[in-house]
């Protein structure tokens, strides 16, 4: 369509540049806030499920504390991808 522009980079090559380790040790650095382990899991979680296509499977009790900050981390991991890939160039 005259006027727009589309990303050169295809899903595939894209998530094959981006390592979940990568975007979680970027992401959960030494110095920041301390965050708990079931918070981290749900953002690694995320970001395995984006990069690495697996499943997003519950492992804490729903209505638990751990499975609280465990959704949190999951949204902090979608953040962490859709900000990594707006970085080079591609559609979220």
């Amino acid at each position: 369509m005259p006027g727009t522009t589309t990303s050169q980079h295809s899903p595939s090559s894209i998530t094959g540049t981006l390592s979940v380790d990568q975007l979680f040790q970027t992401a959960f650095y030494n110095g920041r806030t301390p965050r708990s382990q079931e918070y981290k899991a749900g953002a690694r979680m995320a970001l395995e499920h984006r990069i690495e296509h697996k499943d997003l499977d519950m492992p804490y009790q729903a209505g638990t504390a751990a499975a609280d900050a465990f959704f949190a981390g999951i949204e902090e991991g979608k953040t962490i991808w859709r900000t990594a890939i707006a970085k080079i160039g591609g559609v979220a």
